[in-house]
C-alpha cells in the first residue's frame, strides 16, 4: 500500500451519540495520506459498488448482522450495550454479527465481557483526548460563558443516576455554589431540576465548547455508574478533566479508580453519591492535575501505539 494507493476510509456510526473518536481518527489518518469520511448506513449505501470495493469500512459498533461490501471491514467496540437487557444485546453482538477482518476494543476487559478472543486480528485502542485540549481552547461562537463551582460533562440521564446527583447537590449546596451540567438533558430531569437555584443546564455543546465551559468551573465531577458496562470502559470525562488540569471530585467506581491508577490522575474520592458524602474541607487542599504528565493520552499517541495502522496495511496486502 503505497502513499499514492491508500484506500479511502469510511467511518460508519449509528448516529445516536457523540463520537469524539471519529474526529481523532479522521485527523490521524488524513495526516497520513488517507481520504477519510464518516456517516450512517444510508450514507455508505449511497456509494457505488466499485467505491465500496476499494474502501476500508471502519464500523463504530452498533449491530451489523450482514457483512457490508468493502475491501476491509473493521468492527470498533468503543462501548458496550446500555439500557435494558444488556447481557442479551452483547450476546447477540457476539454470535450474530457479521465477521470482520479486524476487531478493535477499547480495553481488554471489554473484549472479555463480549466473549471474544484477542488474536492477531485484534487491537486494543484505548480512549484518548484531542491534542488541542492541552492548549488554549477556542470555543465556538455561541458557547455560553458560565462560571460555576462544580461542573459535570456527559449524559444527563436517570440511568446514570444524575437525578440522584442533583437531588444530593440541592441539599448540599451553599447559596453561592452552582453545578453546571454540560450535555443533553433527559426530559424528566429537566422538568424536575431546571428551576432549582444553582443548577445550570447548558444543553449539548460541541466538544471544544463543552470543555471551555468545564475550564471556567472550580471543580469537575466524575460520577460513573458501578454497573455493566461502565466498569470495563474508561471514563472519558475523567481523562478530559485531567488533561485540562482540573481539580476533580469522583466517586469510587471501578472505572474512575482504574483510569486514575493507569494515568496518575489525582482526584478526591467519595462514595457512590458524591454530594451526599462530600466534605468541603477536603477540597481546600485538592491539587490540580498536571497536563504535562498526561501526554500519552493524546489521541495521536494512543492511535499510533495501538498498532492499528500497521494491521490495516498488513490486512490490505493479504487480500
Amino acid at each position: 500500500m503505497t502513499e499514492h494507493h491508500k484506500p479511502p476510509i469510511f467511518i460508519l456510526h449509528p448516529g445516536r451519540a457523540n463520537y469524539p473518536e471519529i474526529a481523532a481518527y479522521r485527523a490521524y489518518f488524513t495526516a497520513r495520506g488517507f481520504s477519510v469520511s464518516a456517516g450512517v448506513e444510508t450514507d455508505y449505501a449511497a456509494l457505488s459498488f466499485e467505491q465500496k470495493g476499494r474502501t476500508i469500512l471502519w464500523c463504530i459498533m452498533g449491530f451489523y448482522v450482514r457483512r457490508l461490501v468493502a475491501r476491509c471491514v473493521i468492527h470498533d467496540y468503543r462501548s458496550l450495550s446500555v439500557g435494558k437487557h444488556v447481557v442479551v444485546k452483547d450476546m447477540l453482538k457476539r454470535y450474530c454479527q457479521a465477521r470482520p477482518d479486524i476487531r478493535i476494543f477499547q480495553t481488554v476487559e471489554m473484549a472479555k465481557v463480549v466473549g471474544m478472543h484477542l488474536d492477531h486480528r485484534t487491537r486494543i485502542l484505548p480512549m484518548g483526548v484531542p491534542d488541542w485540549i492541552f492548549s488554549a481552547i477556542e470555543a465556538p461562537a455561541g458557547t455560553p460563558s458560565i462560571r460555576g463551582t462544580y461542573c459535570y460533562i456527559g449524559e444527563i440521564t436517570q440511568e446514570r443516576r444524575i437525578d440522584v446527583l442533583l437531588s444530593d447537590f440541592v441539599s448540599f449546596r451553599q447559596p453561592q455554589e452552582s453545578l453546571v451540567l454540560v450535555g443533553e438533558v433527559e426530559e424528566a430531569i429537566a422538568r424536575r431540576f431546571a428551576s432549582e437555584p444553582g443548577v445550570v443546564f447548558t444543553g449539548r455543546l460541541p466538544q471544544a465548547g463543552a470543555l471551555s465551559v468545564v475550564k471556567q468551573c472550580d471543580f469537575a465531577v466524575s460520577t460513573v455508574p458501578y454497573t455493566r458496562p461502565y466498569g470495563v470502559q474508561a471514563p472519558t470525562k475523567l481523562l478530559e478533566y485531567a488533561a485540562l488540569g482540573m481539580r476533580i471530585i469522583g466517586n469510587d467506581s471501578p472505572s474512575n479508580l482504574l483510569a486514575a491508577k493507569a494515568h496518575g490522575i489525582q482526584f478526591h474520592m467519595t462514595g457512590p453519591r458524591i454530594f451526599h458524602s462530600l466534605e468541603r474541607e477536603a477540597l481546600e487542599s485538592l491539587p490540580r492535575n498536571d497536563p504535562s504528565r498526561l501526554n500519552e493520552l493524546r489521541w495521536d499517541a494512543v492511535i499510533e501505539k495501538s498498532g492499528i495502522e500497521q494491521l490495516i496495511r498488513d490486512t490490505i496486502r493479504g487480500h
